[in-house]
């Protein structure tokens, strides 16, 4: 992305200090097929035998507005914990500053696209829970349509999902201009009520089935996996969804914590369980001429086929290529401490960076050994974010995750390209039917 007017030429600025990189005695999982899941050569991508396939991608200029801090959700282990819809008068001061001003947000999101070098752009919406300040999102869409009528907007929610129905019936027309909706399900009944204790999965369906009526858009599931959750009950839980016309794609991510996990060689077992069983279904579904709609699986599938390396990290915020705004400030992302802000807006919207080198959020990646990895072509050493809330052994184990989630979908390479070569599926309608929506998510599980 073209850097907007106000950029500095950046210099030195440490943005934090990530977790140091794990060290003997920290021992890998021995796993029997691809050895010491520890180990940066145990899995590696490279070895599949690349081919030429031509492949038309769409990246978009992302701005993702933090439209309000408020969230009655309460997820076990949520980045923003801490901020609840609790009324208390100490907790309106301290969410007030979170709230969107539309008109200066409106302003600044025009100007950030406007400098930007995609052809298509978009505004996700993203909180605290943003179908709580739904008049603030209606107005800095009437802002966009007035004053940048020419710019190719699209308009993505982030959400629980417990007030879907409401907004359905409050606002139909603006529910129909939302091109994409995340939805936050984290498996069925007794899985995702007992994780995300203030929804109710019954009430997501409710709304789902309401919204059906009047979107546009696509549903994209979006399961946050703990330790205890089953990444096969949340999958399950998509298919449910999506028989009934309810959602359209899938997507499910390592929860971003910083103690490590208790039971990994466990966790290790019954997710490389879970997942062979997905691959199972995509490889059905690739018998019968279907695309199963996991975004970032296929992306991974996409990654393998052509050879590709992501260059950077998984969601890319040491590019800065797009950007997160928060209660009037710039950041590379929004679940970054707020000291980490590389700019401000100012009143009328113009946005105004200062000094940075973003450089130092992805340090941790020569502790990690990351470009010795096999798998860092796809990886990009996952997620910033971990690095600098979690432990060595947490990321030590996250290392292993990938490892073994690359090695798995690798393991089925070759049945899934001959299916696709009998059926004639390519990688352009692999990417279009799915992968092109890996972008608005965290990219990598």
């Amino acid at each position: 992305m073209k850097k907007p007017s106000g950029y500095l030429s950046p210099t030195i600025h440490k943005a934090g200090t990530a977790a140091s990189a794990p060290s003997p005695p920290f021992q890998g999982y021995a796993h029997p097929v691809f050895g010491d899941l520890g180990q940066p050569g145990s899995v590696c991508l490279s070895r599949y035998p690349s081919e030429y396939h031509p492949l038309v991608e769409r990246p978009f200029t992302t701005i993702h507005l933090t439209l309000t801090g408020r969230c009655f959700a309460r997820c076990r282990g949520c980045i923003n914990g801490a901020i609840t819809r609790s009324g208390s008068a100490e907790d309106v001061r301290t969410l007030s500053l979170y709230e969107s001003n539309p008109e200066r947000d409106g302003r600044c999101i025009i100007k950030l696209v406007k400098d930007g070098c995609s052809r298509e752009a978009a505004v996700c919406f993203y909180g605290g829970e943003p179908l709580l300040a739904v008049d603030a999102m209606n107005r800095i869409l009437c802002i966009i349509d007035a004053e940048a009528p020419q710019i190719p907007m699209r308009y993505m929610v982030y959400t629980n999902g417990d007030l879907l129905e409401e907004f359905a019936d409050r606002h139909p027309e603006l529910a129909r201009r939302i091109f994409l909706y995340s939805v936050s399900v984290d498996g069925g009944t007794e899985q995702h009520d007992s994780i995300r204790v203030g929804t109710s999965l019954e009430r997501i369906r409710r709304g789902l089935a309401r919204l059906a009526r009047e979107r546009e858009g696509k549903v994209l599931i979006w399961s946050t996996l703990r330790e205890e959750q089953s990444l096969e009950d949340c999958f399950q839980e998509f298919l449910h969804l999506r028989t009934k016309g309810l959602a359209d794609h899938f997507f499910w991510h390592w929860v971003e914590t910083s103690e490590p996990f208790e039971k990994f060689d466990k966790y290790l077992c019954g997710y490389e369980e879970d997942l062979r069983k997905i691959l199972d279904v995509h490889l059905q579904w690739l018998g019968e001429g279907r695309i199963l709609p996991a975004a970032h699986l296929n992306e991974l599938i996409l990654y393998i086929l052509t050879g590709r390396n992501r260059g950077s990290s998984g969601c890319g915020v040491e590019v800065a290529d797009n950007f997160d705004l928060i209660a009037g400030t710039i950041h590379s992302c929004a679940d970054l401490p707020a000291d980490m802000a590389i700019g401000r807006i100012d009143g009328d919207g113009t946005p105004v960076f200062r000094d940075f080198d973003l450089s130092a959020l992805v340090e941790y990646k020569s502790r990690l050994g990351c470009k010795a990895c096999g798998v860092h072509s796809y990886c990009g050493g996952r997620c910033p974010v971990q690095a600098h809330i979690s432990t060595p052994a947490r990321l030590f184990q996250y290392c292993q995750l990938m490892r073994l989630h690359c090695g798995v979908v690798l393991g089925a390479m070759g049945e899934i390209s001959r299916i696709m070569q009998r059926k004639g599926i390519t990688l352009q309608r692999l990417y279009d039917e799915s992968a092109f929506f890996t972008q608005f998510t965290d990219v990598t599980p």
